[in-house]
């Protein structure tokens, strides 16, 4: 059998685990010696095992193997110190860097459209990265006699973990925010962060961490004709919600010209109304009060004379003949008032029934 004089592994980020054996000869089992060499990468630690036993772990450098410093496989082998007799153990190197972009994808699996009542198939797929970050209970748990180990069998290891998270979190995030599953990719950073959350607690059991979980998108499937059509519909009802919200933005971004043009279309009836009752010239005049911001105050001024003529009519003498034709002729001046806005309804009414109570 060869004796190994130097250990060490030189491989690819995305390898968690390699277990040491000859490059020469895989098919023969390898005896290590005091004063072998093992060579350890930054972000490496090589594990001893024997038996099944995680015995003694090295840390980054080059070390001399010796029964100092493999003190517990040397007193289960019975090793003396300095000897250079053989023995056998199996050594894992163990891969501590961050590994990057490791990826996952979900099975299509069925949501419901709240507008349409009928199910949209989605799906969702995104990357990860995670490290070693205990090597004895990633051993223990979960490499177990696994030669190699990658990250690419590590999601494999925890596709129903993630499958399982990541749906609940879309499902639960979209209800609780009532989206359509054609509004899901708004939410793809706040399911990412719900499911990092539980799949942490899951792996730091197996010596893992994770470090970063992204999810990439979360689409809909929309090879069927039917899902196609509640697509379409869906996009036009949108549109033309998008295009009635501008309507209502514009309106009210625009309030104050608004007032102001129903102010001058009120100032504009109470012209025509003077206009007409004045005759000849009267028109011209009232146009230029008009032109002159002096209609208002002026509609104001004869709405409160008439409230006085009003009052003085009701505090005159029992009605007679003359006097009825008087209330009559108020009455309808007062709803004249009341059409222009001058007076409120409220007003309008109080003085009519006044008016009203005057008749005998």
């Amino acid at each position: 059998m060869a004796i190994i004089d130097v250990l060490k592994y030189d491989g690819p980020n995305n390898v968690l685990v390699w277990k040491w054996r000859s490059k020469s000869n895989t098919s023969r089992e390898e005896e290590l010696r005091l004063g072998t060499q093992l060579v350890v990468n930054q972000s490496q630690e090589a594990c001893f095992v024997k038996g099944g036993q995680l015995l003694d772990v090295f840390g980054p450098g080059t070390h001399t193997l010796s029964s100092k410093n493999l003190p517990i496989l040397s007193g289960l082998i019975g090793l003396a110190f300095g000897g250079d007799s053989p023995f056998k153990a199996e050594v894992y190197f163990i891969n501590k860097a961050v590994s990057m972009d490791a990826k996952f994808g979900l099975m299509p699996f069925n949501m419901i459209e709240p507008n349409f009542k009928v199910p949209i198939p989605i799906t969702s797929r995104g990357s990860f990265a995670l490290t070693v970050s205990d090597s004895k209970s990633f051993l223990n748990k979960l490499v177990g006699t696994v030669a190699d180990l990658d990250t690419m069998t590590i999601s494999k290891y925890f596709r129903g973990v993630i499958t399982e998270a990541t749906k609940n979190a879309i499902t639960k995030i979209a209800k609780e925010q009532v989206l359509s599953p054609l509004e899901l990719e708004s939410i793809v950073f706040e399911v990412a962060t719900a499911v990092k959350g539980l799949i942490s607690n899951t792996i730091l059991e197996y010596g893992l961490e994770l470090k970063l979980f992204n999810i990439e998108a979360i689409p809909i499937i929309d090879d069927d004709p039917r899902v196609k059509k509640i697509v379409e519909e869906y996009q036009r009802l949108m549109t033309e919600d998008t295009a009635e919200r501008m309507r209502l933005k514009r309106r009210a971004d625009n309030l104050d010209v608004y007032r102001i043009e129903r102010s001058f279309d009120t100032s504009e009836k109470v012209a025509e109304n003077m206009g007409g009752g004045i005759g000849g010239d009267g028109g011209n005049i009232v146009g230029t009060m008009i032109g002159l911001g002096m209609a208002n105050p002026l509609a104001n001024t004869m709405g409160a004379m008439m409230q006085q003529n009003t009052q003085n009519a009701l505090n005159n003498s029992p009605i007679g003949g003359s006097n009825y034709d008087e209330i009559i002729e108020l009455l309808r001046k007062l709803g004249e008032l009341k059409s222009l806005g001058v007076l409120t309804e409220q007003e309008f009414e109080m003085k009519k029934t006044e008016l009203l109570n005057k008749i005998k």
